[in-house]
């Protein structure tokens, strides 16, 4: 019993703690110097039994608090306008479910009938605290809509909900805050239920499978899947539930009435995309919708029409993206978070580079400062923020390149009105992540709307798993740069790549570097962190350049890596460019060009067994020998020339 209990206050006390610098950031930053110093002072009673009494527990426990205290002091007026048609049971509820969760000082409720029967309307009619707007003959959902549109304030922000819609608690709180809390915003759409408790829609997408249909996100999934509780902009939304701002709807009009049934919601969306305003997802404000989960299987007459009707109007929207200069060739922006050293830069220095040459037209935006280490001879703009970054994008017609997950909503946002998003994915990138939620924003980033490259076809079948499309192309080895030179290699001397990334895990190949009899061989490591396996290493190489790497892969005797993970793993292509044997674990993305026994030994991820592998590299001449030759023909296959051929037939695909 007492194991459990201080089981249960260890967890308790990791989820105060955990991300705490992060969480006074974002508190500072999006609250305010007064919210933050309130929150400080409050702190030691959030950890109290009477914290939650005083409304101060912790953060994470309550995720709609932010929404809740907002509206509290910032509230503006609502009309909810639910259009209705038929026998008024669901209705009745819905309004139950408005009545019980909002204000009547702050909430007007406007029912607006398509025409119903008398005796219908005359149930309508019992209703209290609800303004009533009868139609004389049914004209569709977007027509009966505006019925009730036209029958709000001038000083009201609008609900459009469907009359089989039951809200939660909190509800309104959290689109209202959503539509508020950040500029530019125009209409937020909630998580909708399905009965069961499965998640109906988190925000609308397109589906390039069935390009003609619109979907919705996270259909099916569970009502708590952790990338659906990560809000974000959206394409669209259904119009079961969509909160319009004032502004917006005197900018853009009421729905259009030209669609008998169907898409007149996302066509609204769109148009407020187009007024410069976004369509944002809040998932803390959930509703159940009572609608079958098989409704849409079979579409009628009514539908198709509003489809047609649809692609007349917004398919060339769609469809006709220039993304080519003047002479032809394609304009592409690669965004990246910084520059640093790393191998996920590289590759995409290689891709600017390689494409300039070429004749395409290709710059390089980031938040970082173009490159020290790498000869980039492309265009390079640098920004404060990703929100400085996107609002010079947006305009901008051309290929839009996310290279990272945290870069994924900045192009997607530049690309909705113009260019092409295309997401470079080198790795599934939760792997870089142990806290769920973090991981849960990578999954999030994976938007269907995208066009995806992928680096191995590791990645890409785990892009399949999440209904996406990707093409694998490798990286490319610049044989130029990586070969071999005329110089004599060292007897006994490991070469590896220091790192204290944990997925590297240098920590097993300093185990299995002990493991080794004495006399041990020298271990050459190189890299840019100096400190790592300083302790067993008998050179340290910091930061060298390429030519300098070059010449460690000529002289040493062997290269050793031992990563748990890899996306692709670059390193081991480019000793075996130069003739240097490889020893390496299986790391998933390597996969695709390592092969045990014929251009390489990979062990399993054990010491002894590494220790083994580097044992018979170290006293078989032959096995070198034949081990190189055929990592030289592996790498052979991988120059840059080659992969760069299939990634410009790339682009120019998703160019048309």
């Amino acid at each position: 019993m007492q194991q459990r209990h201080r089981s249960r206050l260890y967890r308790y006390l990791r989820a105060v703690f955990s991300d705490l610098p992060r969480r006074a950031w974002l508190t500072l930053r999006h609250q305010g110097p007064r919210e933050f110093a309130f929150r400080v002072l409050t702190f030691p009673l959030r950890l109290t039994p009477f914290g939650a009494r005083f409304g101060l527990a912790p953060r994470f426990s309550d995720p709609s608090r932010p929404a809740r205290r907002w509206y509290s002091r910032h509230w503006r007026k609502v009309a909810v306008v639910i259009p209705t048609y038929g026998a008024p049971d669901l209705l009745l509820e819905t309004v139950k479910g408005v009545k019980a969760t909002t204000s009547r000082r702050r909430v007007r409720i406007v029912v607006a009938d398509d025409g119903s029967g008398a005796a219908d309307q005359a149930r309508l009619r019992e209703l209290e605290d609800v303004e009533l707007v009868l139609g004389e003959s049914q004209q569709g959902f977007a027509a009966n809509a505006n019925r009730g549109l036209r029958a709000t304030a001038p000083d009201e922000d609008v609900v459009l909900l469907n009359s089989d819609v039951i809200a939660h608690k909190g509800w309104l709180e959290g689109l209202q805050y959503a539509a508020y809390d950040r500029p530019g915003v125009g209409i937020v759409t909630p998580k909708l239920l399905y009965p069961d408790g499965t998640i109906q829609s988190a925000g609308s997408h397109r589906n390039l499978g069935a390009p003609e249909w619109f979907d919705h996100r996270y259909r099916f999934r569970p009502e708590q899947h952790r990338p659906a509780n990560v809000p974000g902009a959206v394409i669209a939304g259904t119009g079961a539930c969509l909160y319009v701002k004032r502004e917006l709807l005197d900018r853009i009009g009421p729905l259009d009435e030209s669609y008998g049934m169907a898409y007149e919601d996302v066509d609204w969306c769109l148009k407020a995309w187009e007024a410069g305003y976004s369509v944002d997802y809040w998932p803390s404000a959930t509703l159940t919708h009572y609608e079958s989960k098989t409704r849409g299987t079979e579409q009628g007459e009514r539908e198709l029409a509003s489809q047609r009707e649809f692609w007349r109007r917004w398919g060339a929207w769609f469809g006709e993206r220039p993304v080519r200069a003047p002479d032809g060739r394609l304009r592409l922006v690669y965004v990246t978070e910084d520059c640093g050293v790393g191998g996920g830069h590289r590759v995409v220095f290689e891709h600017l580079n390689g494409l300039a040459e070429r004749g395409h037209h290709p710059e390089l935006w980031t938040l970082g400062q173009p490159p020290d280490w790498f000869d980039l001879r492309v265009p390079v703009r640098s920004f404060e923020t990703y929100e400085q970054l996107a609002a010079e994008l947006a305009p901008v017609e051309a290929l839009k390149v996310a290279t990272w997950w945290n870069t994924a909503d900045a192009v997607w946002r530049a690309s909705v009105r113009s260019g092409i998003p295309v997401y470079l994915v080198q790795d599934l990138e939760t792997s870089y992540y142990t806290d769920p939620d973090d991981q849960a924003r990578v999954l999030n980033s994976y938007r269907h709307e995208f066009r995806y490259l992928t680096t191995s076809h590791w990645v890409s079948e785990r892009l399949r798993e999440l209904s996406l499309e990707p093409v694998a192309i490798p990286p490319g080895v610049d044989l130029e740069t990586f070969g071999p030179l005329d110089a004599s290699r060292h007897e006994r001397a490991l070469l590896a790549l220091a790192r204290s990334n944990p997925l590297k895990n240098f920590e097993l190949t300093r185990q299995a570097f002990q493991q080794l009899p004495e006399p041990r061989p020298e271990l050459w490591l190189f890299g840019v962190e100096p400190e790592v396996g300083s302790d067993v290493a008998t050179h340290s190489y910091e930061g060298p350049s390429d030519a300098e790497v070059n010449g460690l892969l000529n002289r040493a005797t062997a290269f050793v890596q031992t990563s748990t993970h890899e996306g692709f793993c670059l390193p081991i292509l480019e000793a075996m460019a130069t003739g240097l044997p490889v020893v390496c674990t299986d790391a998933h993305g390597n996969r695709d060009f390592c092969r045990d026994g014929e251009n390489c030994l990979m062990p399993d991820a054990s010491p002894r067994a590494v220790a083994d592998a580097l044992q018979r590299i170290l006293g078989d001449p032959a096995l070198r020998e034949r081990l190189a030759a055929e990592g030289r023909r592996t790498a052979e296959r991988y120059g840059w020339q080659r992969q760069l051929d299939e990634i410009e037939r790339f682009y120019e695909g998703v160019a048309g």
